[in-house]
């Protein structure tokens, strides 16, 4: 009789702690999914990179209780040197400024990258005809002022079977991206790098950290 008791009182403590572990997981699974929202807003005379509850509209004006982390980065454009380059996995980029979009992203590494226009191109002279992203995977571009509105998705080097998990990949953009297409086109090859960083492609330079001695590396050009 005590055995059976005993027997009785584990599997009712057995349901018990799995009823209670149930309860903590619903509670913390909606927190634990729950996506950060990169953003980065560049306009002609500053820079902020926020970070945000949830995925907001394009282009909409951002409050303290959606946005309640934005740093301004503005300095980075008033020094000599080049700014610090961006790395994130995901990065949403609100923009009025096509020239600063691209001093901001050049040399960065970001693997998931949303490009929105929030206002047509004014003729600014950009300095350099394209910009690079290193270990770039999928690119957006949108431009919501347009009607109807016009929007691109690219997976980087989707047409060369390049893999998700190749390190050794960069991206060159032309900065004609960011003011504005009706068609978007995009080619991928691959290449080499060198004990320098240097590739076959004299104008491009990549970092060497994490490749090996003339590494392989998959180069798409979006144009």
């Amino acid at each position: 009789m005590r055995t059976c008791r005993s027997l009785n009182k584990m599997i009712l403590c057995s349901h018990i702690s799995f009823a209670v572990l149930y309860c903590i997981l619903w509670l913390a699974v909606p927190v634990l999914l729950r996506s950060e929202f990169k953003l980065a807003y560049v306009t002609e005379r500053s820079v902020y990179m926020c970070t945000c509850a949830q995925d907001l509209g394009f282009c909409e004006k951002m409050n303290s209780s959606e946005c309640n982390n934005c740093k301004n980065q503005s300095l980075v454009f008033q020094k000599a040197e080049s700014p610090s380059p961006v790395q994130k996995k995901r990065l949403t980029v609100w923009y009025t400024s096509p020239l600063n979009v691209a001093l901001l992203l050049n040399n960065s590494e970001i693997r998931h990258l949303s490009l929105v226009q929030c206002k047509p191109a004014v003729d600014q002279p950009i300095s350099f005809d394209y910009f690079t992203v290193q270990r770039l995977e999928s690119l957006t571009v949108t431009y919501p002022f347009w009607k109807p509105v016009l929007s691109y998705n690219i997976t980087i080097g989707k047409e060369r079977g390049a893999p998700y998990h190749e390190e050794a990949r960069i991206a060159v953009i032309h900065t004609s991206v960011l003011t504005g297409k009706t068609e978007l086109k995009s080619y991928t090859v691959q290449t080499k790098v060198d004990h320098n960083g240097m590739m076959s492609f004299p104008d491009i330079y990549m970092s060497r950290n994490g490749l090996s001695e003339m590494s392989r590396i998959f180069v798409t050009f979006l144009y």
